[in-house]
Parts: C-alpha cells; sequence; structure tokens
C-alpha cells in the first residue's frame, strides 16, 4: 500500500482492528500474543510469546475506548495466573527482601521469564487494570481485582526505590527500551512508577481502603525524580543530558508520560508536551524545511508497533496531520495485503495499537473531561461521525460533524456507571453536562 489520501482505508483498518481483537481475546481464552491467534509456524518469531514492554499492551489499547472492554479480561487472567511464577522469579532475581512481583521481557503462558528483565513492566501492567475501572466504573472489579494488585506492586517499588544525594527517589539500574546505558532513573522507569503511584492513589480515594498506605504512596511520588528538559528542548530519556537529536530508534519509551500515561498532559502541562513533541518529531526524522511525510520517517522507525504509538502520542499532543502521517506511513511501509500489520515479520500488535491512536485523534478523556476531534486531520473533516466509543468515567460518545464543526454529540452512562457531571469540550468551547 501506499496511501496519502483515501480516509475509507484508514476506517476499514480501524475497523479490522477491532474484529482483530475480539476474534482474538474473548473471556476465558489467553490473551493475544506476538501474532493475535494467526500464527501458522511452529518456530514463530520470538516464539509467538508476549513481550511486556510494549507489545502486549498496545494490544490491549483500544480494548476500553473502543468498546470491547470484555476483550480486556483474558490479559487480567494472563497477569494473575502469572503473578506466583513472576514471584518466584523476582524473588530468585533480587533476593527475599523485596516483596512485589516484576517479570522479564518475555513472557510465556506456561510462567515462563525470558530475556532480559523489564522491572517496570508489572507497574505498567497495572495501568491496563485501572484503566479498565476508570471506563467502566466497576467498583467491585477494583476492589476485589485491580486495588489488590496495585498495591503489591507499589510495595515493591517502595522498597526498590534509591535515594539520591539531592533527595529525589530513582529506580536503580533501569534501561530504556531497548538502547541507550543502564543506569538509575531512566525516564521509562520514573513515568511508569509515577503512573501507578497515582493510580494507586485514586483507587484508594474511592475505596479508603488502606488510607495510611495512600498516604506513603502519595510522599513517595512527590519525591520521584522529575521529568527533565534537555539542552536542544528535548525530553530527556535519561538523567544525564546525552539525547541525539539525530537518533531514530523505534522505541519512544521516555515519551509514556504522553500516552499511554498521563503525567504530561499539553493544556497543564505545556513546556513538557512542548519537550515531548520536540522529541518526537526528531525520532520520526523531522528535519526543518523538509515536509513531513511516511517517506521521510526512516530505518529503524518503521515499525508495524511503531507508527502506531507515535500517531498517538502527535494525538495526544493535538497535532493532527503528523498524526495522520503516522497513519499513512503504517499503510504505506508495514502493511500486508490482507491488511496484517508486518514488524517484519508480521506482528497484530500494529493493527491494535492503530486502532487505539484513530480513537485518540476522535476522543480523549484521559485528563478528567472528554475531548471531542481533538486531533482531527484535514482530510477527515468535510464530514464523519462516531457513534459508541466510550470514555473514562463511564460514559459512552457519539458524534458526528461536518466541514470540522461538531454538528451533534450525545454522551450517555454505561450501565455501572454513576451519574455525575462532566465537562466536554467541542468546537473550542467547554460546556459541563449531566450524561442521560
Amino acid at each position: 500500500f501506499h496511501s496519502t489520501d483515501d480516509p475509507e482505508l484508514e476506517q476499514i483498518l480501524f475497523q479490522y482492528g477491532r474484529y482483530l481483537l475480539l476474534s482474538a481475546s474473548r473471556a476465558g481464552s489467553l490473551p493475544a500474543n506476538l501474532q493475535g491467534i494467526w500464527n501458522n509456524s511452529n518456530t514463530p518469531a520470538w516464539g509467538s510469546d508476549y513481550h511486556n514492554n510494549i507489545n502486549i499492551q498496545m494490544n490491549y489499547w483500544p480494548a476500553e475506548v473502543a468498546g470491547l472492554a470484555e476483550c480486556h479480561t483474558p490479559l487480567f487472567d494472563f497477569i494473575i495466573n502469572a503473578r506466583q511464577a513472576c514471584i518466584n522469579a523476582t524473588r530468585n532475581a533480587f533476593g527475599d527482601a523485596l516483596p512485589g512481583w516484576t517479570a522479564r521481557t518475555s513472557q510465556s503462558i506456561f510462567g515462563g521469564n525470558g530475556w532480559d528483565w523489564n522491572i517496570i513492566s508489572s507497574a505498567w501492567y497495572m495501568q491496563h487494570l485501572f484503566e479498565h475501572y476508570r471506563f467502566t466504573q466497576d467498583d467491585e472489579f477494583l476492589r476485589n481485582i485491580a486495588c489488590p494488585l496495585l498495591k503489591e506492586v507499589c510495595q515493591f517499588w517502595e522498597k526498590r526505590l534509591q535515594r539520591r544525594e539531592d533527595g529525589k527517589l530513582v529506580s536503580p539500574d533501569g534501561w530504556s527500551p531497548e538502547h541507550g546505558p543502564v543506569e538509575d532513573g531512566v525516564m521509562y522507569d520514573q513515568q511508569i512508577i509515577w503512573d501507578l503511584f497515582n493510580n494507586y492513589i485514586e483507587a484508594e480515594n474511592r475505596l479508603h481502603l488502606d488510607p495510611h498506605y495512600q498516604g506513603v504512596i502519595m510522599e513517595l511520588q512527590a519525591q520521584l525524580a522529575p521529568n527533565l528538559i534537555g539542552r536542544w528542548g528535548q525530553l530527556q530519556e535519561w538523567q544525564e543530558d546525552i539525547d541525539d537529536p539525530s537518533d531514530t530508534h523505534r522505541h519512544t519509551s521516555h515519551l509514556f508520560a504522553v500516552y499511554p500515561g498521563r503525567q504530561i498532559i499539553q493544556d497543564l502541562h505545556p513546556e513538557f508536551a512542548q519537550a515531548a513533541l520536540v522529541s518526537l518529531k526528531a525520532r520520526c526524522n523531522e528535519k526543518n524545511g523538509v515536509p513531513f511525510t511516511p517517506a521521510t520517517v526512516v530505518g529503524d522507525s518503521r515499525r508495524s508497533w511503531t507508527w502506531p504509538w507515535r500517531a498517538a502520542l502527535f494525538a495526544r499532543l493535538k497535532d493532527a496531520e503528523r498524526a495522520q502521517v503516522m497513519l499513512q506511513g503504517l499503510l504505506s511501509y508495514n502493511t500486508l495485503s490482507n491488511l496484517f500489520t508486518n514488524h517484519p515479520p508480521f506482528q497484530i500488535d500494529g493493527n491494535y495499537g492503530i486502532t487505539a491512536a484513530i480513537c485518540e485523534m476522535l476522543i480523549q478523556s484521559h485528563d478528567g473531561g472528554i475531548s471531542l476531534l481533538p486531533a482531527i486531520p484535514q482530510a477527515w473533516k468535510k464530514e464523519g461521525y462516531f457513534k459508541g466509543l466510550k470514555a473514562r468515567g463511564g460514559y459512552v460518545v457519539d458524534c458526528s460533524w461536518t466541514d470540522g464543526i461538531i454538528t451533534h454529540y450525545s454522551v450517555r452512562l454505561v450501565q455501572e456507571a454513576q451519574s455525575k457531571k462532566v465537562w466536554v469540550v467541542a468546537n473550542g468551547q467547554s460546556e459541563l453536562i449531566i450524561p442521560q
């Protein structure tokens, strides 16, 4: 494919991602792995397993927002069932003094932990459990499943964090997948730990199970070494200002705080959002004065899962046109004739990730309100609609537009949610509404 102006093809790719997730991840089944369920080999790439430094997470990014919350449950079952094996592996590697658990980068359905340690992985897993609550408002799930797991992973990091001479807390011996030095306080770790602590704090705000420990985590969160802006205006990937402006590595791990995290929100943290945009444009090989197209994104940055993550990042940063360039890049360079995304080799996460990224272009709710068409590109503005997308807080949203102007929208509650007001941003105006 070479897509430069084909909204219908982009629409098909969005729906295809939803179809693939509901086909590959049903209650009582295994979660979708690197090939979903469409592996045709006894010796598949990477063992057709689960990689937790982006891939399995990306598989489930569209689950909540695209109205497939029930498809998320196999991931939760996997986390729970792998927990004891991960506890054993964690004790063997780090000693009995650390409570909680984490995992190596590659995991199997038999409890196997392989390749290098992704020490932050369990904290990233916890984001999925809390996001499920944020979208569904399911208090029983929060109380019985999410909060106990959140707490034990918080306990792991409570003991593992180290204090620097300046009093700030850092994650020791971190690595920003899959490049750079091993050092204390890599931003990938720091941002995900912040997110973990924030999710636990919010869970406790709802449940009031352990106010004392909530206070402990609030203090730890406040003492985490913060994000930093470097010498060329970039969001730093490491504590030292060593980011290379010509680095086009496929991972954008230090931008977790923008997406799928929520530590950096454009309207609340404009300086850090701008720094994240500088980093993202550099990682995409954007040059001053050169038109930004899929063709200018080169080499290592052309990966089936790299385009969707960057599309979602640009969408969160309200850069609609660059978000669409990422969508077009996926179609142009890493999509097969049957619309499976290709790393190469074939890898399913790009199909799931691009569906989630398109949702971010149409609706965002990570900041507590609902923003409609926050990153809609010019090519989509003439006329369109969506129905049934979800927003955090337990909302279902429909929206239609003409010439880039929203002509109608509705916000209603999912069955489990309690009635409450919510701010909606439409056509640049904020409105406090009561959902039906």
